[in-house]
């Protein structure tokens, strides 16, 4: 009796400890393998809508990157190529945008996007959960917009950042502020600026902006 008393008690303890997680969970807040979508469709159609512009302030954000004509950039955690359509359009014929996903439906949606935007400095990468897969001292800007927090083993994923990163290449990062918003992921998987900036300094990066116009999220930008 006492050993089915505790089997129960610890069953009760794993559903409470996961019930923040799973009520977290709705269409809003998927992405990747943290949120399992109910459809790539469904999905895409969340990341794509117009009220999205409203708070991500995608033409603004990409200003502030300050992009070259002829940079070579990587959107990691590309999704439905949201931003890698906006960036493809700022680095010119002679630029290259490689789009990074670790979802292989993701990284066809975006294929076909390209092909029927006859965006041809577009390249996908479908890539490893702990490595981009890219190439050494080969991006000029790398953006991770709404990604970070998903990504595991971020120590060594850093230092993986610093090698593909050309001399004097930026990183920049726009994720969601550890506080209630109307859209975003789970509270319990976001991460604070403090945090992530002591991650990313450690990591020998340095800060060379910090914008705030963003309503639910932070914008940060590092040189390598």
């Amino acid at each position: 009796m006492f050993i089915h008393f505790i089997k129960f008690f610890r069953l009760l303890l794993l559903i409470t400890s996961l019930s923040p997680i799973l009520s977290g969970v709705d269409a809003e807040e998927i992405h990747h393998k943290h949120h399992p979508f109910k459809s790539i469709n469904e999905y895409i159609q969340r990341m794509e809508s117009p009220d999205r512009a409203e708070w991500q302030k995608p033409k603004k954000v990409v200003d502030y990157l300050a992009i070259r004509d002829g940079d070579v950039i990587a959107d990691i955690g590309a999704g439905s190529g949201y931003f890698s359509v906006l960036l493809s359009k700022r680095v010119g014929d002679s630029g290259r945008i490689y789009a990074v996903d670790i979802e292989n439906e993701m990284i066809e949606y975006i294929e076909k996007r390209a092909k029927k935007e006859r965006l041809n400095n577009i390249k996908t990468i479908l890539s490893k959960s702990d490595d981009p897969l890219l190439l050494e001292s080969s991006i000029d800007l790398i953006f991770i917009c709404d990604t970070y927090h998903h990504i595991e083993g971020r120590d060594n994923y850093l230092k993986i950042l610093k090698k593909v990163l050309k001399k004097n290449g930026r990183l920049a990062i726009v994720d969601f502020h550890v506080v209630d918003t109307p859209v975003g992921p789970p509270l319990n998987i976001r991460i604070s600026k403090d945090k992530i900036m002591g991650e990313i300094l450690k990591a020998g990066f340095k800060l060379e902006a910090d914008y705030y116009f963003l309503p639910y999220q932070y914008f940060l930008i590092f040189t390598n």
